[in-house]
């Protein structure tokens, strides 16, 4: 044990013992140790650019409103995204790494599930603000409306249905995304000064044209059209599509099913209908042309769905659909092989000539994708089936209906993109290149918190660095294993629509805050005060401020070399 710790001491802690073999000093006076904040990987993968490292800070911290403004400075939805977003912030997780990343999406959840709504949202007073029309209140619409809106302008929303949220009111179960949540969240939105127009279609109730009376205008109509098989008996009755079911399900409609259900895709619509399906009491097959490792859906949906008990059939693409005794469908499907890639770099699903098989059920339904109804849009403003981002000087588009990947935090990045778009060109400036001035690292996401520092500075903040695993300084941490998400009981789950997750309690949500390793961001541990040979560094938490007296800083580097999250680095002394 003697050993290790001389070990430790000697790797981490560089503590003078009176000889430089232990610690350089050979650079006093011509650098100086300076705090940089720099960027987290979780940060730069998360699409919305949430400071992911201050809101877990928070969190440990105990100070939930700052956690959640934290948050919403970034993500005006954060109790859907705690639920159902795809969370690629795990995976590049610099703690996955070490052990197990960190639970980020249940500690966004924990964060705006136990702050109640009364939470004010600062809004920014423009005197010169304009008008925009949105088309579309769904994750996009409704995310370009909230920044709009905290930026000063003036915004009314054109939803179709009667009730705002998109996929999220009409595309997602109960025990996914209960409806209370959503509703408390499109709340908060619009208690800011936004109108919203429900029941009304543009091109229908409304001419196109009725929008360019407007300053700008975003639209976000949503993916709301089925794509079906294309193969003959596709029209037959009993062949449902996975879109309008969930539909049905979500408007509280009496819907009956049959004793056996085939469900072709293998994106999360299709898990969704498939166990939605289960609940309404029926056996329940999922066909996919692929194998489980490419199924785009959620791995947490999968596997949740296969311990319900919902079936999976692989490598099986259906070719015909017929008729059986007593109206039941028979279902004719090819087998399948998987070679080469296609042009998403995805592997190619190949007929097997001559294989074939048949499965009869009660149902069929065809969840394989969705797209866009763009009847009533110019165009001009269409390329290859989607919305240009900015067709027109005016026009900007975002969600489903441009080609981004089709998920939540997505939709709400590009209403985020389109809302500060929008501003800076109200202000006359040049909307290009917003990634490489107000980037969050170099995956695309923006954050709004940089713009307000250009809107109020005048200038574009210095980009920052992303800090890598190796730059991490491990041997400040020990090893712990990520708390587990807490299920319902099967037995439970399988007989209603209640959320299947509770969430994570107050201490376990503590605990897994304290594991981040707040990458590039100072979480106030002293090390640089305790470690300074010179007592040169003092630290306030509460104003978040640390201060080097550099009339008496050696520069030696010691508090670099101590700071296990890579904050502080040395500088000449100009």
């Amino acid at each position: 044990m003697r050993a290790h710790l001389e070990n430790y001491y000697e790797t981490a802690i560089p503590i003078s013992y009176g000889s430089t073999e232990v610690f350089e000093t050979g650079r006093w006076s011509f650098q100086k140790p300076f705090t940089r904040f720099k960027v987290a990987p979780c940060q730069e993968a998360c699409p919305a650019g949430i400071d992911i490292p201050q809101f877990l800070f928070f969190v440990n911290e105990g100070m939930m409103e700052e956690a959640l403004l934290t948050i919403l400075r970034e993500n005006p939805l954060p109790g859907v995204c705690g639920r159902v977003c795809f969370h690629p912030c795990e995976a590049d997780c610099n703690r996955a790494q070490y052990d197990e990343s960190v639970s980020i999406q249940a500690l966004e959840r924990y964060a705006s599930d136990l702050v109640p709504n009364g939470l004010s949202i600062k809004t920014r007073v423009d005197p010169s603000s304009k008008r925009v029309a949105i088309v579309g209140a769904g994750p996009a619409g409704l995310s370009c409306a909230y920044f709009l809106s905290l930026l000063g302008h003036r915004v009314t929303i054109f939803e179709a249905t009667r009730e705002p949220g998109g996929v999220m009111r009409w595309g997602i179960p109960e025990y996914r995304l209960p409806k209370s949540i959503l509703k408390r969240e499109i709340q908060r939105i619009l208690t800011l000064p936004i109108e919203i127009k429900t029941g009304v279609m543009v091109g229908r109730d409304i001419p196109f044209e009725e929008l360019e009376g407007y300053d700008a205008t975003f639209l976000s109509p949503g993916a709301g059209i089925n794509i079906s098989l294309a193969i003959r008996g596709d029209d037959l009755p009993g062949v449902l599509m996975g879109g309008e079911f969930l539909r049905r399900i979500n408007s509280d409609k009496r819907i009956s099913v049959g004793k056996e259900t085939i469900v072709i895709g293998g994106g999360n619509t299709a898990i969704d209908v498939a166990r939605s399906v289960l609940r309404l009491g029926s056996k329940i097959v999922v066909v996919y042309r692929r194998t489980r490792d490419e199924m785009p859906a959620l791995p947490d949906e999968i596997f949740e769905a296969e311990e319900e008990g919902v079936q999976f059939e692989f490598l099986a693409q259906p070719v015909e659909i017929s008729l059986a005794h007593r109206k039941r469908l028979a279902i004719k499907f090819q087998k399948m092989k998987l070679k080469g890639l296609d042009q998403k770099g995805r592997r190619r699903a190949v007929p097997l000539k001559g294989d074939f098989f048949i499965l009869k059920a009660d149902q069929l339904i065809v969840a394989i994708g969705e797209k866009a109804d763009l009847s009533w849009v110019p165009k001009n403003y269409i390329r290859k089936g989607f919305i240009d981002f900015h067709p027109s000087p005016k026009v900007y588009a975002g969600g489903d209906a441009i080609d981004q990947p089709h998920t939540i935090v997505n939709a709400i990045a590009s209403g985020k993109r389109a809302a500060i778009s929008m501003d800076l060109f109200f202000q006359g400036e040049s909307n290009e290149d917003l990634t490489s001035r107000i980037g969050v690292g170099s995956k695309g996401s923006i954050s709004l918190e940089s713009y307000l520092f250009w809107k109020e500075k005048g200038q574009w903040p210095e980009p920052k660095e992303v800090v890598s695993y190796p730059l991490i300084n491990t041997l400040y941490f020990s090893q712990s294993r990520r708390v587990q998400i807490r299920r319902r009981p099967l037995e439970k789950r399988i007989r209603s629509f209640l959320e299947v997750n509770p969430g994570l309690k107050p201490n376990q949500a503590r605990f897994s805050a304290s594991r981040c390793f707040s990458c590039g961001t100072c979480n106030y541990c002293y090390n640089c005060y305790f470690f300074c040979p010179e007592g040169a560094v003092t630290l306030d938490p509460d104003r978040r401020v640390r201060n080097v007296d550099f009339q008496h800083c050696k520069g030696c580097g010691t508090c670099v070399k101590a700071c296990p999250r890579n904050v502080i680095e040395m500088r000449m002394d100009l």
